[in-house]
């Protein structure tokens, strides 16, 4: 019974290649242009998928690329305005960073003493002022975007780091998501 309903489905679909491709020469001509373009917008995407992966920042310190991690666990807590989740990464950077980079550290702590997501985000700004040098002198290869949104604290704006150009606002999470431009790529 299987078997007779595979038969079946084969002949249908056979007699439906053999009936579309039956189309005059003209239709033909004029469908394929649409189909080549589909085709290259295709493999653009997919080469583009490639070197977004190939870019992902590296760095000349272990703890650095930890340390960026870690950063970039607590945007993505606030862009799901989350405090517990960013309470968590920030403690990891604390960690991290605790002998290293202890001004960067104490940061993160006061982000991990507070529980009011909005307080968060304002102490984000302080910790993403406190790692640009850092990240900037580490930074040995992919890429790193700085970017701003015009609309946060009042309309002061403010910067945050990304792995990826897309923007993911941290300052105002599912409000603004999108909110947001990349101000500068860091090499």
């Amino acid at each position: 019974m299987m078997k007779r309903n595979l038969i079946t489905l084969s002949i249908i679909a056979g007699s439906l290649i053999l009936t579309s491709c039956g189309e005059n020469k003209k239709e033909k001509d004029d469908a394929s242009a649409p189909m080549q373009h589909e085709m290259h917008t295709e493999a653009n995407k997919m080469d583009s998928e490639k070197t977004m992966h190939a870019e992902a920042p590296e760095f000349s310190s272990e703890t650095v690329k930890q340390a960026f991690d870690e950063y970039l666990a607590i945007k993505d807590a606030l862009v799901s305005t989350d405090a517990s989740a960013s309470r968590k990464a920030a403690r990891n950077l604390q960690n991290t960073l605790k002998d290293s980079q202890p001004e960067i550290a104490e940061i993160a702590g006061k982000i991990v003493n507070t529980e009011e997501v909005n307080k968060q985000r304002e102490i984000f700004s302080e910790l993403t002022a406190a790692m640009e040098p850092v990240l900037k002198e580490a930074i040995s290869s992919g890429k790193i975007y700085k970017q701003f949104c015009p609309m946060a604290f009042e309309g002061k704006g403010d910067f945050w780091y990304s792995s990826s150009e897309e923007i993911k606002n941290p300052y105002f999470g599912s409000k603004m998501l999108n909110c947001g431009r990349v101000d500068e790529t860091i090499m």
